[in-house]
């Protein structure tokens, strides 16, 4: 199967708007952060192999890494379901790509 430039990735326009995976307060957005920061990079991991463009959501999980660390959850939570978003754009693109 063909796979798209480097580049061609849509941008994704993350939602401002509460996150309903932070519900619960700030340790159960913690924890919640914390997996799917994992999650995305495992991910990054397995599918930069098949196709280099997807590298370029990279900036985004290390962004998201620093909103961690400086305890600002609910903007880490916003931006790593956008790269989930982005994740799940991608795969509709190129099934190949590994599940999420």
């Amino acid at each position: 199967m063909p796979s798209p430039a480097s580049g061609a990735w849509p941008v994704i326009p993350f939602a401002v708007a509460q996150s309903p995976l932070s519900a619960g307060g700030t340790g159960m957005s913690r924890a919640q952060c914390a997996a799917l920061l994992v999650r995305a990079h495992d991910w990054l991991e397995r599918a930069v192999a098949q196709v280099s463009g997807v590298n370029g959501l990279a900036p985004l999980v290390t962004q998201a890494v620093d909103l961690y660390r400086r305890g600002e959850y609910d903007q880490c939570l916003r931006l790593v379901g956008g790269v989930r978003q982005a994740i799940e754009l991608a795969r509709a693109t190129l099934p190949s790509l590994p599940a999420w």
